[in-house]
């Protein structure tokens, strides 16, 4: 499972509110000022929604520029009208071009490499510069008043109130319909005090030759800026992220912060005969900020808030029926507002308590349940860690798993379930069934196997037509026809495995516990849930309930997948492996995100070959590397498509992809670090890891310092900026070949080896080792830096050599010969 940094989750719900604007041509603008003090949030909101333009406020613009980080605008011949004040602020704006050859023009040059291939793999080229007829704007960071004051005392600019009676008539219906796609962060930006500072610049332009594409300021992103398109193919709409980066006069800004600090959740929930939720729940929390008056919550969208108390209080809430926005949405939560019955000072603490109902369990068959919103099934605010203490309410034919201590009672038919884990964590996962427990004790820890007592509907065998000879007089007859019966095979049986798998699970957490030190909780619990995936949470791991089954009990058709993909030997142990990675030591944005699924997954392959043995690892390592260059449509190399740093942006663009390269490369990366660093110093490592990050965010550069660290003596790239540059920011998987030719004899004897390499672009380079095996066992290492031209280096041996080879003992991801 992919565990996301608050910035990759705040990130991803970005991507979709801009997929939403992109794909509804709309940006929100809003009407007149109101002060803030004097109204609710569900009327500022009908503000927003419906507000129109300011026809007072429309110039006729001529060289009007306006420059931002790397982006240059330039409104070259138009109309700017912006909309009326809302809270005093301008938030909105819109720009026409001349009907003659009026147009505008915007630039942008990406600061550094990664960002310039990856513009240049959407549109053709490593820069933007386009002309654009029609841009409109959103903004909350005070753009719209710097520009309202620059056009008003520009000699330049004219106003035109009767063009914008016009431009007004034409734009505000669009307004009043599709104006609300940035509601709850227009909301957060004008309510709280940090608003212009933490604001959003959004620009969305129709280009001449790329089309409709967004430019946007997020000043609650750890990286600001960010350009993008929302792409429709085959029926399926995406948001390609064009580039995404930090500007240069920026560098040196604040880290984003939370709105607050959670302390603890406090959960009472109750599960009905027919499954719906409700639930209070408490949060206590700690202001981040001076003068904090409203609070951004995560929810599933699958949950309705009924009512919000503060301090005992109630107080205003604003959910918004996010339909549009859910159906494009890349993760399963969205966002309300609690607005704060008074601004918090800084440091100041409150417990506050919002009931929900909803649904968040399906039924799949047979009585089998399907949690449906694991990550967000309770209000919180970033997925920080927090203590959390639960008591839930179920009927009693049905068994609550959850992490940490467990306890259960009995009382009135119904069976209660008290929760509590002390220890901070980022997320609380829970599951419901009718199960059956299995236990294992090992090496002080605890492991808890929940398996469904029936097999979920999806995972029937079909029905079989089997022929019965006829038994009666007609049964003589020559050619007697057999008759034809259904006869349903017995079904698989999910608990055959349990006892088994619990305990292969106990082996592996005892053995990442000898790698990496104790896990997050002693006590770890595993639950069923549909479909060939797992996830795993601090304390409760989620697994495919194929893994239940025997192989020869899975459906045909995922049988193949299920066995090449290997899933039946590292599911489990990788599920397993992110108490450490991702839940013990967390990572610091979606760019460092890689880690943590490629460490989990090679943590499973060093699983692996203890009990297998090394060879099974090669062969895992071998579908991975075929898996990497097997090419698609376009004849493009998996691998091609983006660097591990990407993450979630691949994800959006391409999810098959991102699992190949994020789990498969990065699996890679691991095991070419290992080669390099030997055996002993890449083990000491990842237990160095944890200790240094433990509970605190990874980076990819702390993984490239530490292993730089423990490099042996000889390697040519002692701080490993080469590897990092060729296979963590870069692409490409070159096809080598090594020649070499024997000069002079005796004590002269020398080996020229001459290194070729293809099918990578020109600029890429990487370190190859070679081996010489000369007489009497001695071995000679020399390390030859790959170019687009072939490289030359002469070995003095002193001795024939016996064989010369490429990298036998450093293991290097290439294309076979």
């Amino acid at each position: 499972m992919l565990y996301l940094s608050r910035q990759a989750r705040c990130l991803l719900r970005f991507f979709s509110l801009l997929a939403v604007i992109a794909l509804l041509a709309v940006i929100a603008l809003s009407p007149s000022a109101l002060p803030a003090a004097e109204t609710t949030l569900a009327a500022l909101a009908q503000e927003i929604r419906y507000g129109t333009l300011d026809a007072e406020a429309c110039f006729e613009v001529r060289e009007f520029s306006y420059r931002r980080g790397e982006m240059r605008l330039f409104f070259t011949d138009g109309y700017v009208i912006f909309r009326k004040p809302v809270l005093g602020q301008r938030i909105g704006a819109v720009f026409i071009a001349r009907e003659e050859l009026g147009d505008g023009e915007v630039l942008v040059i990406p600061p550094n490499q990664l960002e310039r291939q990856s513009l240049k793999s959407f549109t053709g080229s490593p820069t933007l510069d386009e002309h654009y007829r029609l841009a409109a704007f959103t903004f909350t960071d005070g753009t719209g008043d710097a520009w309202y004051r620059e056009l008003s005392e520009n000699p330049l600019a004219k106003r035109r109130p009767e063009r914008g009676q016009l431009l007004r008539e034409e734009w505000s219906s669009t307004v009043q319909n599709l104006g609300a796609s940035l509601e709850t962060r227009l909301l957060e930006d004008l309510m709280n005090p940090d608003g212009k500072e933490a604001g959003i610049f959004f620009g969305s332009f129709a280009a001449t030759r790329q089309g409709t594409f967004d430019l946007v300021f997020d000043g609650r992103s750890r990286e600001p800026f960010l350009a993008g398109k929302l792409v429709n193919e085959g029926g399926r709409n995406r948001y390609d992220i064009w580039m995404h980066f930090t500007p240069r006069s920026s560098a040196d800004r604040p880290k984003p912060m939370p709105a607050a600090h959670v302390d603890q959740y406090s959960i009472d929930a109750e599960f009905a005969e027919d499954l719906s939720l409700r639930a209070r729940v408490a949060i206590d929390l700690e202001s981040a900020q001076e003068g904090l008056a409203v609070v951004p919550l995560d929810v599933s969208p699958r949950l309705r808030i009924q009512r919000v108390t503060v301090a005992g209080e109630p107080a205003e809430f604003y959910q918004k029926d996010a339909l549009r926005a859910v159906l494009l949405r890349m993760n399963e939560s969205e966002q309300f507002l609690v607005r704060l019955p008074r601004p918090l000072k800084r440091g100041e603490r409150l417990r506050l308590e919002v009931e929900q109902e909803g649904e968040i369990f399906g039924q799949v068959g047979n009585g089998v349940l399907a949690h449906m919103s694991r990550t967000a099934w309770f209000p919180q605010l970033g997925w920080q860690a927090a203590k959390f203490s639960a008591r839930f309410a179920h009927p009693s034919r049905l068994t609550l798993a959850c992490p940490g201590e467990r306890e259960e009672q009995q009382e009135a038919g119904r069976t209660l379930t008290l929760c509590r884990v002390e220890r901070p964590v980022r997320l609380f996962g829970i599951h419901l069934g009718e199960f059956e427990k299995h236990a294992v004790k090992r090496d002080g820890l605890e492991v808890e196997l929940y398996a469904n007592k029936r097999i979920e509907a999806g995972l029937q065998q079909p029905v079989v037509l089997l022929a019965v000879p006829n038994v009666g007089p007609t049964s003589r007859r020559r050619n007697s026809v057999p008759t034809l019966i259904a006869a349903p095979p017995p079904p698989p049986n999910p608990l055959d495995r349990v006892p088994s798998m619990a305990g292969e699970i106990a082996d592996s957490l005892a053995y990442f516990q000898q790698l990496f030190g104790p896990p997050p909780l002693a006590r770890v619990v595993a639950t069923p849930i549909p479909g060939n995936f797992g996830q795993g949470f601090p304390g409760l791991l989620y697994l495919s309930t194929l893994a239940y089954l025997r192989d020869q009990d899975l459906p045909a058709a995922q049988r193949q997948e299920w066995q090449e993909r290997h899933f039946r030997d590292l599911l489990q142990a990788h599920e397993v492996a992110h108490q450490w990675w991702g839940n013990l030591v967390t990572f610091e944005s979606y760019r460092d995100e890689w880690l943590a699924e490629a460490l989990t997954n090679y943590a499973a392959l060093l699983y692996l070959e203890k009990r297998k043995g090394a060879k099974a690892v090669d062969t895992v390592l071998e579908a991975y590397r075929k898996r990497l260059l097997a090419t698609g449509e376009a004849d493009e190399a998996t691998e091609a498509i983006g660097p591990p740093v990407l993450g979630l942006r691949i994800r959006a663009t391409n999810p098959a992809a991102w699992h190949t390269i994020i789990y498969e490369k990065g699996s890679w990366i691991l095991h070419m670090l290992r080669g390099r660093l030997g055996e002993q110093a890449f083990r000491q490592m990842l237990g160095a890891l944890v200790t240094a990050h433990k509970e605190q965010p990874m980076t990819t550069e702390d993984l490239r310092q530490a292993a730089a660290a423990r490099l042996p003596q000889g390697d040519p790239d002692r701080e490993l900026k080469g590897f990092f540059d060729t296979w963590v920011y870069g692409t490409g998987v070159p096809s080598l070949q090594l020649t070499h030719k024997i000069e002079g004899v005796g004590a002269r004897t020398a080996v020229v080896l001459t290194l070729a390499q293809s099918k990578v672009d020109a600029a890429f380079e990487v370190d190859v080792p070679v081996e010489i095996l000369l007489p009497r066992g001695k071995r000679l290492v020399r390390w030859i830096r790959s170019s687009n031209e072939p490289e030359t280096l002469r070995v003095v041996t002193g001795a024939r050599p016996l064989k010369v080879q490429l990298d036998p003992r450093f293991p290097l991801l290439r294309r076979g010969p």
